[in-house]
C-alpha cells in the first residue's frame, strides 16, 4: 500500500470507532464505511475474514472487459441499510457494511454463476444464474438477513440436454425448490420471480 494510502487507512481506522459509537444512525455508519472503502481507506473482507480486497485492486479501465465501476446503493440483504454494488465482470460484486467492517457478501462466479438480484415475495434475493450454456437454464436464489446469514435459498431450473434445437420443451426437466414442475409452471415462476429484470 502506498504511503499516502497507508496514512489515510490509519486515520480512518482511528476515526471509525468514534463515529460508529455515536456519530449517527446505523444507516449513516454503514454509508460511512462504504464511502471509506471507495476512498481506498479500509478493506473489504471476504466472509472467511482472512482474504481482503482494497478498492485500488479493482481494475477500473473502461476498455478492459474485466473493469469495475461504482454502481448504485440499495438494500440487498433486507436489513433496511443500503449495500454497495460494484458493477463488473460476471455481474460484479456486492459490498455490505456490518460489525464495523465492509464485507464482500456476493460476487459473480463466472459464466455459470453470473450475479444479479431480484425482488420476490416482498424481499430482495441475490441471484446467480447460468443461462448461456447449452442444455440448461439455472437460477440459484438466496435471501440474506443482514448479518451475512442465509435465511432461505432455492433453485429454479430447466434442463434440456436432449433438445434438438437448443430450446426446452414440454418433456424437459423443470425444477423449483427441489420439486419437479411443468414447463407452464416454470415459465410462470420465471416471469414472477425474475421476469422483470431484462438481463435474465
Amino acid at each position: 500500500m502506498k504511503n499516502k494510502n497507508w496514512i489515510k487507512f490509519v486515520s480512518v481506522l482511528c476515526a471509525l470507532p468514534l463515529c460508529l459509537s455515536g456519530c449517527g444512525s446505523k444507516q449513516e455508519e454503514s454509508e460511512a464505511l462504504l464511502d471509506a472503502f471507495l476512498d481506498n481507506a479500509v478493506p473489504a473482507y471476504y466472509n472467511d475474514d482472512e482474504r481482503v480486497l482494497m478498492f485500488e485492486q479493482l481494475p477500473m479501465y473502461e476498455e478492459d472487459w474485466a473493469a469495475y465501476s461504482v454502481g448504485e446503493r440499495i438494500d440487498l440483504d433486507n436489513d433496511g441499510e443500503r449495500e454497495q454494488i460494484m458493477e463488473g465482470p460476471y455481474g460484479g460484486l456486492y459490498l455490505d457494511a456490518r460489525d464495523q467492517k465492509v464485507y464482500v457478501f456476493a460476487e459473480g462466479e463466472g459464466t455459470a454463476g453470473v450475479l444479479s438480484y431480484t425482488e420476490y415475495e416482498d424481499a430482495v434475493w441475490i441471484v446467480h444464474r447460468d443461462t448461456t450454456h447449452m442444455g440448461r437454464q439455472m437460477y440459484w436464489l438466496t435471501r440474506y438477513n443482514g448479518e451475512g446469514e442465509i435465511e432461505d435459498e432455492f433453485q429454479l431450473s430447466a434442463e434440456y440436454w436432449d433438445s434438438q434445437n437448443g430450446q426446452y420443451y414440454e418433456k424437459s426437466d423443470f425444477t423449483f425448490r427441489d420439486k419437479k414442475i411443468s414447463m407452464e409452471e416454470y415459465e410462470a415462476l420465471k416471469t414472477e420471480i425474475i421476469g422483470s429484470r431484462g438481463s435474465f
